[in-house]
């Protein structure tokens, strides 16, 4: 893993460091396991982005609107809060069945296949 400047990804992806997040949610990630919009690649994600500015625009256009939540929640995967609220772990008991039925419920088979074996193990 490697830091790339604000110019590298306008190279690299074709949008704004600010989009990447969007960017992200449209074509998927698969080292992530977010599978994305069906059909769209990096390409198609950048041209889109570049036409409409934001997934929301996108979406408020009518593109993609059988998947309009799910792409969001993509979004919001792909976004990391640094604000967000983290419980202690201290105090938190991993209840590895409920993840993966979520996990399973959003799509991502992968990530609750293993969380599956987790639990299994523990």
């Amino acid at each position: 893993m490697a830091r790339i400047s604000p110019a590298e990804v306008r190279t690299r992806y074709g949008v704004e460091p600010a989009q990447v997040p969007d960017f992200i949610a449209l074509p998927g990630d698969p080292s992530d396991k977010v599978p994305g919009a069906p059909g769209v690649g990096a390409t198609g994600a950048a041209t889109l982005l570049q036409r409409y500015g934001c997934l929301e625009a996108a979406l408020e256009a009518g593109r993609f609107s059988a998947m309009a939540e799910r792409l969001r929640l993509f979004r919001s995967l792909a976004t990391m809060n640094r604000k967000a609220p983290l419980p202690s772990h201290r105090s938190q008991k991993p209840t590895w069945y409920n993840a993966a039925a979520l996990a399973r419920e959003w799509e991502l088979n992968q990530p609750a296949h293993r969380l599956e074996e987790i639990g299994a193990q523990g």
